[in-house]
């Protein structure tokens, strides 16, 4: 092919955006899971071994041209030539050849493969299409790169020629270049996301303030976009987040107006968890990596204004359909970290990761042989269940799950502030961590096996006892559910055959009691699936009750407080009759077996939903 100087710049132009794109997707990558796909690697020594051999290329023809100006080309080698020029001279045209064959090969192989990912049909739980720009920008990068290497193999180097010529070939494989990079960006980032945002009124907010003091009636509803099914409520500092099949809204809970929105077309959150303090949302969306492999993408946003400050895969991803909170693979949410157990190499460490950007920020490793056995946190703190084989602090070993240890961490640096050896009744006995609902406390609790014997205690900040062995501690839910405790008290149940009255036990020792019908349990004999809200003057609880229809009708209890030795007194309380429509077909609650409810206390209402149901109601 002829030497063209529109055809070489037009390529340098193009070699540009493809070289900083697929290095800096490389880079990102490689930051994210600790290593790239082998087609990267093979671009790159490809193009190496170009840059490197384009010069010899080069010194072939122009020996060409001079023994042809001389008159020498011919079918027999001429005498007093170098080894090198007399190879040169015999094999015309073919080391561009050659090199422009490679180069052919290697793009249709690295490109077949790195395209694959972004074009693939989805597969998997949720058929995900999720991908995030790595993958667009290593497939994109690639081609800009390697289609610049065909084309400057493919001919001689022209680097003289008008300059007009000159400009324009650069300046249109620039201009092709950057354009496809916008693109690829566009359809990643940019194109799915259907978002709005609210202004902070820098109010000082706080996670279960403001709450009112008791509820009277419905105040307003609020139904899901296209009427798909709510799946997720959960209250935050200025309102509630309601997750839905089109995505997550926070609400106004005195009006029931919607502050802001956050959805991706064609895709759902599989999860939602939001940070002890409030301040910040995450959401959990099934997708596919670099390799098209199913993976998860977790996307950060400040609960109180949807402002978008991460997006990224999650640094240890299960299958989509099986997420799970204090496991080793679903990072826990901070305002300053997300944190994770996880066991490499036979040792367990706990990682804190940027929120903003997934990439770790710090590691934990406890000496001695240890095993994970739960991780939550507070506002405060990253609070580590660990079991091992020797006493972290003294050395001191002992039997396989011999000392069972709570850690204490700084959540921005990982490092450590606190731990304390707690004492069972045998090696077996089950344990649990559970955060307070306004962050500020954590509970250990654990019981042995036929549950003859247990044991509580309350945790402040720098691992300080609140309370120890508190009498009815766990319920209404139990341990199989959220706890019902805060900084001020806690919430238990006395059974009394089919009727029962709740306590609220103030940690300063204070009482008041609410009597009520126990929630049904369902077939799976889960206690209260459907957990009361205690206000300051009263306590709302809930029952279902299907009668057929299309609507589910659902009866709320507002029961006035009896203190102290008081009997409560179940005609004095309101009755409030809510029917909530059904949703359109869509994703249901993996765990919906039976007919359920929820109840949340948000600022200046509480809030009911049903998961499956369309609307969420607020009562005022």
């Amino acid at each position: 092919m002829p030497p063209s100087p529109v055809r070489f710049w037009f390529a340098s132009g193009l070699l540009l955006p493809g070289a900083v794109t697929f290095a800096g997707a490389a880079v990102h990558v490689h930051a994210a899971t600790g290593s790239v796909p082998w087609p990267v690697h093979l671009v790159w020594a490809w193009g190496l071994l170009t840059v490197l051999a384009l010069p010899l290329v080069r010194l072939h023809e122009l020996e060409r041209l001079r023994a042809a100006a001389r008159g020498e080309l011919g079918p027999a080698p001429v005498p007093g030539r170098s080894t090198l020029g007399r190879f040169l001279l015999l094999t015309p045209g073919r080391p561009r050849r050659v090199l422009a064959s490679g180069t052919f090969a290697v793009s249709t192989v690295a490109l077949t493969v790195l395209w694959w990912a972004p074009i693939s049909p989805a597969t998997g739980p949720g058929t995900p299409r999720f991908l995030d720009f790595s993958a667009y920008g290593l497939a994109t990068g690639a081609t800009g790169v390697l289609v610049a290497l065909c084309l400057i193999t493919l001919s001689p180097v022209a680097l003289r020629g008008p300059r007009r010529f000159r400009a324009a070939g650069a300046g249109a494989g620039l201009a092709t270049g950057s354009a496809a990079v916008a693109l690829a960006a566009a359809l990643t980032t940019v194109l799915p996301v259907e978002a709005t945002t609210a202004s902070s009124d820098n109010g000082d907010h706080d996670l279960g303030a403001g709450l009112p003091t008791t509820v009277e009636e419905v105040g307003w509803r609020w139904s899901t976009p296209d009427g798909g099914p709510v799946l997720e409520v959960i209250p935050a500092r200025t309102g509630v987040l309601v997750r839905s099949a089109e995505g997550v809204a926070l609400l106004n809970t005195a009006t029931g107006e919607e502050l802001w929105h956050y959805r991706r077309s064609g895709e759902y959150a599989v999860d939602m968890q939001a940070s002890p303090g409030g301040n910040s949302v995450m959401l959990t969306y099934p997708a596919r990596d670099v390799d098209g492999d199913p993976a998860h993408r977790l996307v950060v946003l400040e609960a109180d204004t949807g402002q978008e400050s991460g997006e990224f895969q999650s640094p240890r991803s299960a299958l989509p359909a099986h997420y799970q909170h204090q496991g080793e693979f679903t990072p826990l949410l901070h305002r300053d970290v997300l944190t994770t157990l996880r066991r490499s190499d036979g040792r367990t460490s706990v990682a804190g990761y940027v929120p903003e950007t997934g990439r770790e920020r710090w590691t934990y490793e406890p000496l001695g042989d240890c095993a994970r056995r739960g991780q939550d946190v507070t506002r405060h703190e990253v609070i580590v269940l660990l079991e091992c084989d020797m006493d972290i602090m003294t050395g001191e070993r002992g039997g396989r799950g011999a000392v069972r240890t709570l850690h204490g961490l700084v959540p921005s640096t990982g490092t450590w502030l606190w731990h304390t050896d707690v004492d069972m009744s045998a090696p077996g006995d089950d344990v649990w961590i559970h955060t307070s609902g306004d962050g500020h406390l954590f509970a250990f609790a654990w019981a042995s096996d036929g549950g003859t014997e247990s044991g509580n205690v309350l945790f402040g900040r720098n691992g300080e006892v609140v309370a120890r062995d508190l009498p009815g501690f766990g319920g209404p839910t139990g341990h199989e559910g959220d706890w019902l405790f805060t900084s001020d008290g806690y919430l238990t149940w006395d059974d009394d055959g089919d009727n029962g009255t709740y306590t609220w036990r103030g940690l300063d020792g204070a009482e008041r009691t609410a009597s009520a019908g126990q929630t049904p349990s369902g077939d799976s004999e889960r206690r209260e699936r459907i957990r009361p809200v205690p206000l300051e003057d009263a306590l709302v609880t809930a029952d279902p009750r299907t009668d057929g229809a299309a609507a589910e009708s659902i009866t709320l209890a507002v029961r006035p407080w009896a203190e102290g030795e008081e009997q409560a007194d179940d005609a004095e309380a309101t009755i409030v009759d809510v029917a909530l429509e059904p949703a359109e077909e869509g994703p249901s609650p993996d765990d919906q077996d039976e007919e359920w409810v929820s109840l949340h206390g948000a600022p200046r209402a509480v809030v009911l939903a049903r998961p499956g149901s369309s609307e969420v109601v607020g009562l005022v």
